[in-house]
């Protein structure tokens, strides 16, 4: 039977106080809190800065038993070294991440710049740098990757292809892996729009077959928005 997974991008968002988070809730709680309503997370801050073991430790100690989470990979690699020549990088960030999630640990995203376009060079890096496991989601925000030679190319290499829905860049779902990961920014005002109902539909309708995994990560955080149309998405998928 399929897996869904469904959340937000991040959880620590101050205007979800007394709003998500029941009044009196105290910031500490805020992830006990969300693992009762969700049970995935995405995990934001790694991009800016590498987490420290014990605060990995306490993010899986006081989830719930089946929660898990998403990690999302280190900036310096994605951004800065553009995944040229960073086998070793990734391979320490992904082993601390490991070491204090566990088995709670479901998928690292690589989210590479608009400025990354399609080339064979920019391919290779990734296919070089990227460990070819389903759990390595790679998000892409350029138009050009939306071709048959990346597709072709993850499935060889099983990763994810990360689908988006992001302001100004029509794309498609691609399938490349037994997993299927979409992330929905918020369209047309990125981190901020809502989803309708009826697009919330159209998203679900265009799931994969086949999957073991669906997962689907709201990044409209800004407002209630994002954690309302994950709900949203929930009850549709209860109610399907």
């Amino acid at each position: 039977m399929a897996q869904y997974n469904i959340g937000c991008s991040g959880y620590y968002y101050p205007n979800w106080k007394n709003e998500f988070y029941p009044a009196g809730t105290q910031p500490k709680n805020w992830l006990q809190y969300y693992s009762s309503v969700f049970n995935t997370v995405e995990l934001n801050g790694t991009f800016y800065r590498t987490p420290k073991l014990t605060d990995l430790k306490k993010y899986a100690t006081v989830t719930t038993s089946t929660f898990k989470f998403s990690v999302k990979m280190s900036r310096y690699i994605t951004h800065v070294m553009k995944l040229k020549e960073c086998k070793q990088q990734v391979t320490e960030f992904q082993n601390l991440i490991s070491e204090g999630l566990g088995e709670k640990l479901m998928y690292f995203l690589f989210q590479m710049p608009p400025s990354y376009h399609y080339s064979e060079e920019n391919l290779n890096r990734i296919l070089e740098s990227v460990p070819h496991k389903s759990h390595n989601a790679v998000e892409l925000r350029h138009i050009s990757w939306w071709n048959k030679e990346v597709e072709t190319a993850f499935k060889k290499a099983k990763l994810t292809f990360c689908n988006i829905d992001f302001p100004g860049l029509e794309t498609y779902f691609m399938h490349t892996s037994p997993d299927f990961y979409l992330r929905l920014h918020g369209n047309p005002v990125l981190f901020k729009s809502s989803y309708e109902q009826s697009k919330l539909i159209e998203f679900y309708n265009q799931f994969p077959e086949g999957c073991k995994n669906y997962t689907a990560y709201f990044n409209n955080t800004y407002y209630k928005t994002g954690y309302t149309n994950a709900l949203q998405l929930l009850n549709m998928i209860d109610h399907a």
